[in-house]
């Protein structure tokens, strides 16, 4: 018995020993990988739209109407006027910076009409505002004497006083019926500068600017800017025919009547009594703010004329 004993203790002791070995010659229970954490997978990053060519991407009509509603011009009173409508101060002063894009956003080759609001002094005084009115510039001071921005400028500041005497500001005035209703459709006036179609004989450029503005649209026009402030009275148009349609088209689009106005302040300033007269004021305030929408067109001249033009 004690044999049989003994014999199973030397098995149990030989197993033991292998067993040792077997783990210290380096044999591994494989190990059970760890289960991965689910992660919820982050959506894919739009790439950025890219900016078509040519399109606009400052509201340059927003800004320099915003610069109009806010100057010392806006808040002048007019001699025997007052202030004017809302709507006049910013619609000119947007006028200004299309006849500026016209000279400068292509200064390659500017337009004939640019050419001739932005002229030197012509020392003309039967013919050109700019000789008439040269006395008021000079405290401004603006150069009148080298073409370029400056005439223009100083032309655009006149036509501010000018459309005051002419009209209140009022985009829809019609035609003068103290004059009398004996004459033809092409001598009545209409619009902010009381201009008549008799007048479009003084240079091809101002048919050629009726031709333009009537075959874009009508946006062009800034009529809903022009419309802020002002009041109409209900006008007919006198006579018929191309006189008559001239003055309805005045009244409805008053970029139009201002950038014609201009040149004709250049052209045939004898149109114009209260400029034969003098009576248009010329203030440093409404200088001031063209300034600041010059310099305004001038920092991105091709985005702006783009969203001017």
């Amino acid at each position: 018995m004690k044999q049989k004993i003994k014999s199973l203790l030397f098995i149990s002791l030989i197993l033991s020993l292998t067993s040792t070995q077997v783990f210290a010659m380096g044999s591994r229970r494989p190990k059970v990988p760890p289960t991965p954490t689910p992660t919820t997978p982050k959506p894919p990053v739009p790439a950025p739209t890219p900016t078509p060519p040519n399109v606009p991407v400052g509201p340059y009509v927003d800004q320099i109407s915003e610069l109009a509603a806010t100057s010392a011009c806006a808040n002048y009173s007019w001699k025997n006027r007052g202030r004017a409508p809302a709507g006049y101060i910013k619609g000119v002063a947007l006028s200004f910076a299309r006849s500026l894009c016209r000279l400068n956003s292509y200064v390659q080759n500017p337009s004939p009409l640019a050419l001739i609001m932005s002229a030197a002094d012509s020392h003309n005084d039967s013919k050109d505002a700019l000789t008439h009115y040269a006395n008021n510039f000079v405290t401004l001071p603006i150069q009148l004497n080298v073409a370029g921005v400056e005439p223009l400028r100083a032309l655009y500041v006149l036509g501010m006083g000018l459309g005051m005497r002419e009209s209140s500001g009022t985009y829809c005035e019609g035609w003068d019926t103290s004059a009398g209703s004996n004459r033809p459709s092409s001598a009545a006036e209409a619009g902010l500068f009381q201009t008549s179609y008799d007048s479009m004989k003084a240079s091809v450029e101002l048919s050629n600017l009726y031709t333009e503005y009537k075959s874009t649209a009508n946006s062009r026009c800034f009529l809903n800017v022009f419309k802020e402030g002002a009041s109409c009275k209900t006008s007919t148009t006198l006579g018929t025919g191309a006189g008559a349609d001239y003055q309805v088209y005045n009244k409805a689009c008053p970029a139009f009547a201002t950038e014609y106005a201009m040149t004709m302040l250049r052209i045939k300033r004898y149109h114009y009594g209260p400029i034969n007269r003098l009576e248009a004021e010329v203030k440093p305030q409404c200088d001031q703010l063209l300034k600041d929408v010059q310099e305004l067109v001038n920092n991105d001249p091709q985005m702006a004329c783009l969203d001017i033009f």
